[in-house]
């Protein structure tokens, strides 16, 4: 097994490591890590980026994309107010944008020949991540998903794995062997599989307050799954509890959300949201390597999210240890 931590192409990580690569491989050796799962902004440089430190590359994620991928505009527009932000968040008005930027992103990703790819399973609205009142189902999701990625993804014999990330909305989230199984068999790309997030699973139960809970809850998934397991081929190690944020009443903060006329205050409140669910934390205990011996993955992939270099080395620090 490969360890690797998540660093992206933007501002934020760049500019810890003075936009110098030879800063981001002494940073991987000096945490004994492999290398990297990367994050690829659209106009980065390749030529910038050391290809031996490129085990994998996240795909980008369009939280809410079904309605504009049927051409819905109508109902597109009234979730983003009008035609400019509509273009804003799609870079098109036109519904084959999203298969275009796939595309686009799928063959700059395999110029850094990455073993795998990362493709997020989800349909949400800003205003359903607060209500969970879902216009899909997991299987509509799944539906829609293996139509765009038979339409954007095309392999050969030097193609990387593409693997399919849970999350705890409408989608990917193996709760359901079936659904896992029927995603695979619809998709054509030869070369997938999956990537377990240990924190978007665990989303998927409200109840759960301690690192013992996460590790019990994933054995039970995990053996619900049989043999849908192996296909994981990446593990996301981060951790959330969110029992106490699950408890507490949202529809105060839907309203706040929906009734600011400010964008820039709509998109904090929606990121703080998302936060309190799913900060991207280290474990801090055994039960790390006990969910790693459990899911036997090619690669774990130290996903957190920090706030500064010194957040950034103290969280990777805190998983290698967690991990011995």
């Amino acid at each position: 097994m490969k360890k690797l931590c998540h660093i992206s192409t933007t501002k934020k990580f760049l500019t810890w490591f003075n936009n110098d690569w030879n800063k981001i491989q002494s940073f991987l050796e000096q945490h004994q890590l492999d290398g990297i799962e990367l994050g690829l902004t659209i106009d980065y440089p390749l030529e910038k980026i050391p290809k031996e430190i490129v085990f994998g590359v996240h795909l980008s994620f369009y939280p809410m994309w079904i309605d504009f991928y049927k051409g819905d505009m109508t109902k597109v527009i009234k979730i983003l107010g009008n035609e400019k932000e509509v273009i804003k968040y799609y870079n098109s008005l036109d519904k084959t944008a999203i298969i275009n930027s796939y595309k686009l992103q799928f063959e700059r990703a395999k110029k850094l020949n990455p073993s795998y790819l990362v493709f997020h399973v989800c349909h949400v609205t800003p205003e359903q991540s607060f209500s969970y009142n879902f216009d899909y189902t997991n299987m509509e999701v799944i539906e829609y998903t293996a139509d765009l990625v038979n339409k954007a993804f095309k392999d050969d014999k030097n193609a990387p794995l593409l693997l399919f990330e849970n999350l705890w909305w409408p989608g990917l989230t193996f709760l359901n062997q079936d659904e896992a199984k029927i995603l695979l068999e619809k998709i054509n790309y030869k070369h997938k599989g999956f990537v377990l997030d240990i924190s978007h699973l665990t989303l998927t139960n409200k109840n759960i307050s301690t690192e013992k809970q996460i590790y019990e809850y994933i054995t039970m998934v995990i053996n619900k799954l049989e043999k849908q397991h192996y296909n994981i081929k990446v593990l996301h190690l981060n951790k959330t509890l969110p029992k106490y944020y699950f408890e507490q009443n949202w529809q105060y903060k839907l309203e706040k959300y929906l009734n600011s006329t400010d964008e820039l205050r709509k998109m904090y409140i929606l990121k703080e949201h998302i936060k309190k669910l799913d900060p991207h934390i280290p474990f801090d205990s055994i039960y790390a390597k006990k969910i790693v011996d459990l899911v036997r993955p090619n690669f774990c992939v130290y996903e957190t999210s920090p706030n500064n270099l010194n957040q950034f080395n103290f969280y990777v620090k805190t998983q290698n240890i967690a991990l011995k």
